[in-house]
This record gives structure tokens, C-alpha cells and sequence, in this order.
């Protein structure tokens, strides 16, 4: 460096050391201390010459043994040759500039907490996932359960998976693909959620949103109070109230229409299937089985020809759902069966919403009448099935059945096998006299809210997943 870089350098640095240097100051010696080798050495010299006068004046007790400041001193100037030790301390001098050039702390970036998981499994976001992490700008993919974040606006959601959700700020968030159910508080009005075709504002409510996974189409249904829903590339807008939709498609946004009972929310995803070597198995697809639901409650076009549907709704207009299983038994003997297994393949419906449910209780039933095992899949309907209590979602004729055991979905979790074992279903098959076996699945647990889940598993017509499947192990076999 020569006599005219130096000057600047030592200004500089003599005004950092008293404090008076502005932030774009400061930035400036960062930049020249860390371009610049012969610069860092020079202001090393200058900080050992500053502190050595320092020692002599006030470090020791002064001339009175007392402190006092050094009100001014002489310009110095570095020594052009620095000392041995200088040499070593230059090169640290690069690691730990960060620590003699004091930057103002960073201010806390966050502004949103992870309330709560439920089941849940993440995937390649950016964001802490623990319950009680403090959130900031980033991104979060649910792949499995529920996720509630509470933002200090005054804003929720429950993130449903399958979900790509990413954080702006407190009163900001884009939805990539999948459901969030929102509930605003006053304080958060104009609390807007981006998607990849629209943009939906709050004007303190609580409502849902779906993004298609495929096709970025969102799908926006108002549970309480307002929203407006703009489409961004021509700024119209729409205002939806307590119990209304709209769909934007493209550059098509939709009109107003009536919130179905059961939105459509997501797209079904495919579970492997266990398999379990040395069982002999049985399933509904087999000669002699059969499987089918009937439904009840107030009419939708949620049906379906590959899944078996259950639900137990919050009220008695609301729709309602039971399976009904039959297994052929024949070349099976009674008695023979040492133990028994059920297995049900869940998978999603895309209908209704997940947050608006708890765990959810399922009852296996066993029919004890055999002139009820007649029943045809293409025929059955709530009124004639079989041990079928009409009124509620999940009565069963007690005096008709036998009960086999139960089994718990977790809230949140659509997919996976789910079933019971046991004695008792073991029993029930080997007591079987005509050897065909009906078994009744209901739902106990209703929905806590309207529009809750409708849920599903696989019947013998599905194309990929197992049919309804008994596992049994054979004495002798």
C-alpha cells in the first residue's frame, strides 16, 4: 500500500476504534480489510500501537494510579516492516475479523410458531418441525398428518398433507399444492394465501383452501364470515360468504356455488401392501365374496365403484357410510383356524376435510345370522342391509351381530393397513356354519364440524391396491 491508501485506512480505523464511524463506514474498511493482505497487517499494526499507548496511559493506573481517558493523541503511522509476532497475528487476523468489527445482531426473523403436529411426516422443507419452533420466511411439505402454525398476526392454519406450504410473513403465505384450513382472528383481516392461480384475502373468517397437485387449480370454500378471492393476471375479484366456493382454473375464475358437505380436497396417494409369508389368504375378490357400502343422509355425487366408503356424520341429515364384507370359508374346515387377521388398505378420498375430525374409532361387526350372507353387492342399499340400524351413521342390530374387535386411524392419517386380530374374529370363523362369513365396518366417531372426512379403503375392484383381505393361520398347514 502506499502513503495515499494508508491515510484512509488509519482514518478509518482511529474512527471505528472511537466509535464515531457510520454504518456505510463500517462496511467500507470490511471491504478494504478483506481484499486487501497488506491492509489487514497495516490496521493490526495500527490496533497494536493504539493498545500499547492505551497500556501506557490508563491500562496500569495512569500517573495517579487512578484511570482517565486519552482525550486525543498524534496521528501514527504503521511501521512499514511489521514485527515477527504481527506476521501471525495478520494471518489469524482473516478468521477472526468478524469478531474485531463489531456488526450490529441480527433482529429475530420470526413470526410464526408450530403449534402442533398431528402424525405428521416432513420432507425437504426449510423450516424447524418441532412443536413449539419459532418460524420465519421458508418452506414446509407435510407428507403425512396435520400441522396447526399460529402466526402472531392472529392468524391459523391446519396444514392437511399432502402439502407444500411456504411462510412469507405474518400476514402472508403461498400454497403450493395441497389443503390448509384457515381460521383468522380480527387482528389478522387481510390475511392473504397465494397459490400458483389466484390469491385468497380474509376478512376475518375461517375457511379452506385446495390447491390441485397437478393442475395448480384453487379451490376455495368459506366455512364462516368473508373472503375475497382474486385472480392475479386481471384483478377481478369475487366475495365469498359462510357456506359458499369457487374454483379458479387457468385464467378462469369461477362463480359463486354452495359448499358441498364433503369438498373435494386432494388426491388419493398408493401405500405398498404388506405381505406376510406362510398365511393362507383370503379376500373379497375371491369365488363366493363380495363387498360393497351403502349410504344414507343428505344426497351428494361422492361415490365411488373402487373404494369402500365410511363416515359417520355429525347430524342425521348429514351422509353416512358402512361396509359390508363377505369371505367364502368352504375348504376351510371349522375349527381349523389357529389365528385370524383382518386387513384393510386406507387410502384418501379427496373428500371432506381432515381437521374437522378426531381419531377415529372403527368397529368390526360379525353377522350371526347365515340366511343374512345372500346379500348382492349390486343391490344393497341402507334400507336392506344386512343387521343395518337406519338411524344413525353407525347403528348396528346388536341382536344380528357379534362384535370382532376395533381399530384406531389416527387424525390426519388417510393411508395404510388398519385392521384387527384377535381370538374372538378367530373364533367367529371357526363357528361359521355355512361357511361364509359377512363382516360390518362402521365408523363410531363422528364428525366434530360439518364436511368432515369421508374414509376409504380398497375393495376387491381397485386397481392397484389388495381387496379386503383375512389372514389365517390353518392347524396342519
Amino acid at each position: 500500500m502506499n502513503e495515499s491508501s494508508i491515510d484512509p485506512l488509519l482514518e478509518l480505523a482511529h474512527g471505528y476504534i472511537e466509535g464515531s464511524l457510520s454504518a456505510a463506514q463500517v462496511a467500507e474498511l470490511e471491504t478494504i480489510l478483506s481484499e486487501n493482505a497488506e491492509a489487514r497487517r497495516v490496521y493490526l499494526d495500527f490496533l497494536h500501537d493504539h493498545a500499547t499507548l492505551h497500556w501506557d496511559r490508563v491500562g496500569a493506573g495512569g500517573e495517579n494510579g487512578e484511570g482517565a481517558e486519552i482525550e486525543d493523541f498524534p496521528p501514527i503511522r504503521a511501521r512499514r516492516v511489521p514485527t515477527l509476532w504481527q506476521g501471525f497475528a495478520a494471518a489469524a487476523l482473516v478468521a477472526l475479523l468478524a469478531l474485531v468489527i463489531v456488526r450490529p445482531q441480527p433482529q429475530d426473523a420470526s413470526f410464526a410458531t408450530m403449534k402442533k403436529t398431528e402424525a405428521a411426516r416432513w420432507e425437504s422443507g426449510t423450516l424447524p418441525t418441532a412443536e413449539g419452533a419459532r418460524l420465519g420466511p421458508g418452506d414446509l411439505e407435510l407428507v403425512r398428518g396435520l400441522a396447526t402454525i399460529a402466526f402472531d398476526s392472529g392468524a391459523e392454519l391446519v396444514l392437511e398433507a399432502p402439502a407444500k406450504l411456504t411462510l412469507v410473513d405474518a400476514m402472508n403465505c403461498v400454497l403450493a399444492r395441497g389443503t390448509v384450513v384457515a381460521e383468522v382472528g380480527e387482528s389478522a383481516q387481510g390475511f392473504s394465501i397465494r397459490t400458483p392461480g389466484a390469491r385468497v384475502i380474509d376478512h376475518g373468517t375461517r375457511f379452506a383452501v385446495n390447491v390441485h397437485p397437478s393442475s395448480g387449480a384453487t379451490q376455495t370454500q368459506v366455512f364462516d364470515g368473508l373472503v375475497e378471492v382474486e385472480q392475479p393476471d386481471t384483478g377481478k375479484r369475487i366475495a365469498l360468504r359462510g357456506g359458499q366456493q369457487t374454483l379458479v382454473a387457468g385464467a378462469s375464475l369461477g362463480g359463486v356455488s354452495e359448499g358441498p358437505e364433503e369438498g373435494v380436497w386432494a388426491l388419493p396417494e398408493i401405500p405398498s401392501a404388506p405381505k406376510e409369508p406362510g398365511m393362507t389368504t383370503l379376500t373379497t375378490a375371491a369365488p363366493g365374496g363380495a363387498d360393497a357400502y351403502v349410504w344414507a343422509g343428505r344426497p351428494n355425487d361422492h361415490v365411488s365403484d373402487t373404494l369402500l366408503l365410511l363416515k359417520h356424520g355429525i347430524d342425521s341429515p348429514s351422509p353416512h357410510r358402512k361396509a359390508c364384507l363377505r369371505f367364502p370359508l368352504d375348504g376351510i374346515a371349522p375349527g381349523s383356524i389357529a389365528s385370524a387377521r383382518l386387513e384393510l388398505s386406507f387410502t384418501p378420498t379427496g373428500w371432506g376435510l381432515a381437521s374437522h375430525l378426531g381419531d377415529s374409532e372403527f368397529t368390526v361387526y360379525g353377522l350371526l345370522d347365515d340366511t343374512l350372507d345372500a346379500w348382492e353387492a349390486e343391490t344393497l342399499d341402507w334400507e336392506n342391509a344386512p343387521a343395518n340400524e337406519l338411524s344413525t351413521g353407525n347403528g348396528i342390530l346388536r341382536d344380528r351381530v357379534r362384535e370382532l374387535g376395533r381399530f384406531t386411524v389416527p387424525r390426519g392419517i388417510q393411508t395404510g393397513g388398519f385392521g384387527i386380530k384377535g381370538e374372538v374374529l378367530r373364533d367367529f370363523l371357526n363357528a361359521d356354519s355355512n361357511r361364509l362369513a359377512t363382516l360390518l365396518v362402521v365408523r363410531e366417531t363422528p364428525e366434530t364440524r360439518s364436511g368432515g372426512l369421508v374414509h376409504a379403503f380398497a375393495s376387491s375392484r381397485h386397481p392397484t391396491l389388495p381387496a379386503p383381505t383375512l389372514h389365517l393361520k390353518i392347524l396342519g398347514r
